[in-house]
């Protein structure tokens, strides 16, 4: 049987040697954790660099979206509320207007009448003309009620009819020049007819004016030459209408009538 002569002392070696291990294993714990973590932080690294990768992948192969496609966008956004807008009213013969309806008007010269919210702009296209030297301009008609319509049409079918014409030939033949009543323009109080309301008008300074400034004013002419297929009337040099100078810049810059541009509004993918 093993005599331990000391135990004081065995006890303190014991202990100085449990110690030791202690602090050597706390070491390789140390170490060890270092490594695995040294690991895991290459391997987090690792899966972000994949992840980024396939992020950017998916990204190229996304369809790529056009200056075109937004400008369609953006037309659809504003479709009804600008579509909506008084000065925007389309009135041809396929979209007609109430035969009650009268606008607030304001006298523009001599009983002639203008719509309110708009003979401002007009007064100032007048003045504007006037500052430049061009003092032969005047508006010889604007606003026109259901009944005066009604009879400047009748009148038109009358002329045909007298010229040799059919009653249904003659009416389409009058529609070309003077709509039906509630199918005018003039009905709406936004369109202004200048001087001698003929095609001589063209000839002018100020139709010339007109043609280079009036969309700054809101105007623009109403039926152009090259439209009367679209507009189904002949070519009026001095049909003028208000529709807001923002509108008349996009119809005088892309060359609409009124009837494209309304489509254009639309989003219409051709105009």
């Amino acid at each position: 049987m093993l005599r331990i002569r000391n135990k004081n002392k065995f006890t303190k070696r014991i202990l100085m040697l449990l110690l030791v291990l202690v602090c050597i294993i706390g070491v390789l714990w140390f170490v060890i954790s270092g490594i695995i973590s040294l690991f895991n932080k290459e391997d987090e690294d690792t899966m972000e660099d994949i992840q980024g990768m396939q992020t950017l992948e998916e990204t190229n192969n996304e369809p790529e979206v056009t200056n075109e496609v937004m400008q369609v966008s953006s037309n659809v956004g504003i479709n009804s509320e600008e579509l909506n807008q008084w000065n925007l009213k389309l009135v041809n013969k396929d979209n007609s207007v109430d035969s009650s309806y009268v606008p607030e008007l304001e006298e523009i010269d001599d009983g002639v009448m203008f719509d309110k919210r708009a003979i401002t702009y007009l007064k100032e296209m007048i003045n504007a003309m006037y500052k430049d030297g061009i003092t032969a301009i005047w508006v010889a008609s604007a606003y026109r009620s259901y009944e005066k319509q009604e009879e400047l049409f009748k009148n038109k079918v009358e002329y045909y009819i007298e010229q040799g014409e059919e009653q249904e030939e003659a009416e389409k033949l009058a529609q070309t020049v003077v709509q039906r009543p509630e199918m005018s323009e003039h009905n709406l109080g936004l369109a202004a007819d200048f001087n001698t309301v003929t095609n001589e008008f063209e000839e002018t300074k100020a139709f010339q004016w007109l043609q280079k400034n009036a969309q700054d004013y809101g105007f623009i002419l109403r039926y152009p030459k090259d439209k009367q297929d679209i507009t189904g009337i002949t070519y009026e040099s001095w049909h003028w209408r208000y529709v807001g100078e923002e509108h008349a810049k996009i119809i005088k810059e892309n060359g609409y009538c009124l009837e494209e541009y309304i489509d254009y509004l639309k989003g219409a993918e051709e105009v």
